[in-house]
């Protein structure tokens, strides 16, 4: 991983974020400090059941107010995702997941398809 470079605000708006200041925008900032030194963040939002264990209630799949937060997780990082590292979050976070699903939306609201039926080459950009 090569180094990254930030200015004196942006390294301020670090340490004060780390200390609790909510009016830090950390997203915000991750993009600026990101798109200052050439990095491509790549997302996907995995949601599953359990196996086993209830279903959620009371579930629409365009609304993620009521989903579990045990059953969800957002995967970030600077490489294309592919299905093993689907397949490692759901063997690290889940207990006998079934049904996943994945969305590129960070909010959760609108592209939900099954984990098999995605198409990790078109979905890669």
């Amino acid at each position: 991983m090569a180094d990254i470079t930030i200015t004196r605000a942006q390294y301020d708006s670090l340490l004060a974020a780390a200390n609790g200041d909510t009016q830090v925008d950390v997203e915000g900032l991750q993009k600026l400090i990101d798109d200052a030194n050439g990095i491509t963040r790549y997302f996907l939002y995995i949601r599953w059941q359990d196996l086993g264990g209830q279903p959620p209630t009371r579930i629409e799949l365009g609304d993620g107010v009521n989903w579990p937060a045990n059953q969800e997780f957002g995967l970030s990082q600077e490489t294309p995702i592919s299905r093993e590292d689907v397949d490692i979050v759901l063997q690290t976070q889940a207990t006998n997941p079934v049904d996943a699903m994945v969305t590129s939306d960070r909010n959760g609201i609108v592209g939900w398809t099954l984990l098999d039926d995605w198409d990790f080459v078109a979905n890669a950009t």
